[in-house]
Formats: structure tokens, C-alpha cells, sequence
């Protein structure tokens, strides 16, 4: 039998044991909506299947004999890519990035079908089978540092500003996400034409798609050496009522060794950053739900919280414990659960219990059991219809973003 390649992790919902989705009157206390068990479907590890018909409808054949009642493709993928017909984000179509590695392709211009809509070929035949299909949204991804592709070298002003080392070892220096260390070159949440343009494609999905909900990935600042933009420095100054004399070193100073240390108004900047991405997921739920009212707006987190802050993710409760040195009021303040119903916490760690993390000399937080019990009641809100699912991974890539783990474990999470 032909094996069709996922690359994500699976993500175990709630009552996972069952081999096929129950009834939805199984559980009246429980959202329609809410995944029992779903699958995520990375495009470029996937992008083979997502060309044609019959590819995708093995797929969900597959998936729904598994006992999976929601599938979760991403429509626009980590580097800004879409699936969908979009009138001005870039097609994957049109992506000249090869794939190297399995499953192997050539550059998508070469052989991917000009006429063929994925996400809407996905809807139709997981429908029919009666599957539902939570589009993924990889929010401020927006290109390939190595393969210099996406949309923010179309568009370089959108480039988060990372601050470094210089290389002589006294000062330090700013550079764009493209010149950045790392894979993904991230556009800045705080610009207002970023804001507008993940909106709208937003908004296109949700008005042109039949889809059954939507899952914000990548809704955050790249790491904590960014944004240091222009830009930014200029509306964190409308914030504070002041100008910075001294920029970054009044916010972060880098060492010689190239790490970060606090400075006086790091505090404030860790919670002014929280309240950028608090805002524009309160946008995301306005234009979600004007046009669809009745499907869920989700996200998709990592599990670390205690170091949430570098990302300026505060998917944690308003009343949660503080669990890192900066936190602040504000950060409490910028909770995103209010505009989220339900959250995916992805469980990336080698040690599956605590004791098991601590031998290996991380923190017991690093750990899936403790998180993904610590998760419950971080994410725990008294608020409409608010809902945690759990991820579980352990794989050889423990504690980063990207769900490229093979070995699965699956722990029951309840909704809360």
C-alpha cells in the first residue's frame, strides 16, 4: 500500500482511544467543533498529495479509517505560501524551492497542476465523509532566508529587524530577518501593512472556503532578539510617553558571547511586544467571526511558557502564576485566551516525564507530562467556550516550533 507522507506532528485531542470519531451527542457538554482527534498536514512534506483528486481523497480516507474527525492543512504555510486561490498572496505553485529530500520534487512550476485548488478539493472530500477541515494560517512567516523566496523580499520594509553582536565583538547591529540566523525569514507583527495583509488573507479563506475553523500558527515575534525596527522603536516610544536614549542597550545589551541580558525597560518591552500579538488576534477574531460567527478561531503554541515571553506569545490565562523574571501586569493583561476558542499545545520534549527531564538536566517543565498537565491550567480561561487540546511529540528536534518529530506518543488531555 502507497504511503502518503506527514510530516507534522499528530495532534491527540481528547478521547483519543476510540478508534473512530464518537457522535457528537456523545458528549453534550463538548463544542461540535472541537477536534477529538486531529491531523495536521504540512504542505511541503505533503505537497505530492495535495496535487491531485484522488491523492487527497485517499488522504482523507486514510485519515477518517483512523479514526481522525478533523483535518488540519495548512492553507498558507511557514514561509507565506498558500494553497488556495488568493488574488495576492504567492501560490506554492509558483514556489521555486525543490525539495531535496522525501518525497523528492522538482521546483512546483515544473509540475504542479496551474488549475488545482488544494484547500478546496480537501474541504470537498473531507466533507463528504464527514470529516471537518480547520485551515491552518501560518501567520507572519513570509519567506526562505536561504533560498531568498517569499513575500518579504518582495516586500523588505516588512522584514522583522533582529539585533546581533557586531562581528568585530564591541557593539551591536541590526539586521533584517533575511540576514538573520535561522530558516524563516519573519515579517514584523507590529507593522500595520503586515497586520493588514495576514488579515485579508484571512479574511479571503474564511469568506471563499467552507471551512469548519481556523488555526493561527506562527502568531508571534521570531525570538527575542526582534523587532528592533525603526518602526517599532517608534511606536514602543508612544507607549512608554519618551524617547529611548539609549537603544536597544535600555532594552536588551548584548554580551560578547552573543547572548541577551535585561535591561531597565526590558520588562515593558516583553509586555509591550505580548500586546501587539494580543491585538492582532483580536482583529483575527473580529474578521473570522463577522463572516463565519459560528466556527472557531484556534492557535497552535509551543508548550515552553515559562519562555513564552521571548516570542511574545502570552497564551497563558490573565490569572496564570508568573513563571519568568519579566513578567508584569501588562503581560498578564495581553492574554490572547479571551479571543481564542481552543488552543493546540505542541509537546516537543525527549522526556516524557518529569523524572525523566530532570535526569537528563532540564528544568521539569521540559517534560511532556508536567506540560501538558502545566498546559491545562495555563491555558485555563472562564470565558466563552474556551477549550485546550494537546499535542504530544517526542522526537530528536525536542523544544522547537517546527512538528517534524517521527516517533509519536499520545496523552489524554482534556478539554478545559
Amino acid at each position: 500500500m502507497r504511503t502518503f507522507a506527514v510530516a507534522t506532528a499528530v495532534l491527540a485531542l481528547a478521547a483519543v482511544a476510540a478508534s473512530r470519531p464518537p457522535p457528537a451527542s456523545a458528549d453534550p457538554a463538548r463544542p461540535p467543533w472541537l477536534p477529538r482527534r486531529a491531523l495536521w498536514i504540512e504542505v511541503s512534506a505533503n505537497l505530492p498529495t495535495l496535487s491531485s483528486r484522488d491523492a487527497i481523497r485517499a488522504l482523507v480516507a486514510r485519515a477518517r479509517d483512523a479514526g481522525f474527525d478533523t483535518l488540519i492543512p495548512e492553507a498558507k504555510n511557514a514561509w507565506g505560501f498558500v494553497i488556495h486561490e488568493s488574488a495576492f498572496a504567492p501560490h506554492i505553485r509558483t514556489s521555486p524551492v525543490a525539495r531535496p529530500f522525501p518525497p523528492a520534487y522538482p521546483p512546483p512550476p515544473e509540475w504542479y497542476p496551474a488549475d488545482f485548488d488544494a484547500l478546496a478539493v480537501l474541504i470537498e472530500e473531507a466533507h463528504a465523509v464527514g470529516v471537518r477541515v480547520h485551515a491552518a494560517v501560518n501567520v507572519f512567516g513570509e519567506g526562505l532566508v536561504r533560498e531568498g523566496v517569499g513575500k518579504a523580499f518582495d516586500r523588505p520594509e516588512w522584514q522583522s529587524v533582529h539585533v546581533m553582536r557586531a562581528p568585530e565583538g564591541t557593539g551591536v547591529r541590526f539586521v533584517p530577518a533575511s540576514g538573520a540566523p535561522g530558516t524563516i525569514v519573519y515579517a514584523n507583527p507590529a507593522h500595520p501593512e503586515v497586520q493588514l495583509y495576514e488579515l485579508a488573507v484571512l479574511w479571503e479563506i474564511v469568506s471563499q472556503y467552507a471551512v469548519d475553523g481556523i488555526v493561527l500558527d506562527r502568531a508571534r515575534y521570531a525570538d527575542l532578539t526582534a523587532d528592533f525596527s525603526d518602526l517599532s522603536r517608534a511606536r514602543f516610544e508612544a507607549v512608554l510617553g519618551r524617547p529611548i536614549a539609549g537603544w536597544p542597550e535600555e532594552i536588551v545589551r548584548v554580551s560578547s558571547d552573543g547572548t541577551m541580558q535585561p535591561g531597565p525597560l526590558f520588562t515593558s518591552w516583553v509586555a509591550w511586544r505580548a500586546s501587539v500579538i494580543r491585538e492582532f488576534v483580536r482583529a483575527a477574531e473580529r474578521v473570522v467571526h463577522q463572516v463565519r460567527p459560528e466556527i472557531p478561531l484556534a492557535m497552535y503554541v509551543g508548550a515552553w511558557y515559562p519562555t513564552v515571553f521571548e516570542v511574545g506569545q502570552n497564551w497563558g490565562r490573565a490569572d496564570a502564576p508568573p513563571l519568568f523574571a519579566a513578567w508584569s501586569p501588562a503581560w498578564s493583561d495581553a492574554t490572547l485566551l479571551p479571543h481564542l476558542d481552543y488552543v493546540l499545545v505542541g509537546l516537543y520534549y525527549r522526556a516524557v516525564s518529569r523524572g525523566e527531564a530532570l535526569r537528563q538536566g532540564a528544568p521539569p517543565w521540559r517534560s511532556v507530562g508536567r506540560r501538558a498537565a502545566g498546559a491545562r491550567g495555563d491555558a485555563r480561561h472562564a470565558g466563552r467556550r474556551r477549550h485546550l487540546a494537546a499535542g504530544v511529540c517526542r522526537g530528536p528536534r525536542p523544544g522547537q516550533g517546527s512538528p517534524a518529530c517521527r516517533r509519536r506518543t499520545h496523552r489524554r488531555v482534556d478539554g478545559v
